[in-house]
């Protein structure tokens, strides 16, 4: 009965992100950080021991973050044929052999986009005015993605800042 209990509380933690969430500049990805429950994401909670407890090993900065260029049907590539309706997807991955977790003190993990060729668009990330604290196991991944739309022939450089990475992704790509 007391291990019940005990699940049943921890069971209450900062939800977990997996790769199941997909949204378009919208901010969040799988379950909004303020739900609680079991949002589907992936991975063992390992350690094998008798407590439920992680332990964070890692933080924002040990997070793997690139960005990917694609087409309407969801195809990711560098060359694309004319017309093409094209989604960036900034991809962030926890490398670590453990939990990850962070938090930002408004929503954001994407805070600029940049798309560069022919005419250069921006976009702001995608935020929300709340502190949010993000949470990956072992591998686990996360995404935001921004829809461009229709872009004409040219070669484009599409670029992701992320404050709490601390860097910038960047992606080339061509609508032929």
């Amino acid at each position: 009965m007391w291990l019940l209990l005990l699940q049943a509380c921890s069971l209450s933690q900062t939800p977990e992100f997996g790769e199941n969430g997909d949204v378009a500049d919208s901010g969040y990805v799988g379950v909004s950080p303020t739900e609680n429950g079991d949002t589907g994401g992936g991975g063992d909670s390992g350690g094998g021991g008798d407590s439920d407890t992680q332990t964070v090993i890692c933080g924002a900065d040990d997070l793997d973050f690139t960005v990917v260029a694609e087409d309407a049907s969801g195809t990711a590539g560098v060359a694309f044929s004319w017309p093409a309706d094209i989604t960036t997807r900034a991809v962030f991955q926890n490398p670590c052999d453990g939990l990850l977790q962070f938090t930002t003190p408004d929503g954001c993990l994407v805070n600029t986009w940049t798309l560069t060729g022919g005419t250069a668009q921006s976009s702001t990330g995608n935020c929300v005015e709340q502190e949010t604290t993000w949470s990956l196991q072992a591998l686990e991944r996360t995404f935001i993605t921004l829809e461009w739309g229709e872009l004409p022939r040219g070669a484009y450089q599409v670029e992701a800042w992320s404050a709490p990475v601390g860097r910038t992704a960047t992606e080339f790509f061509s609508v032929q």
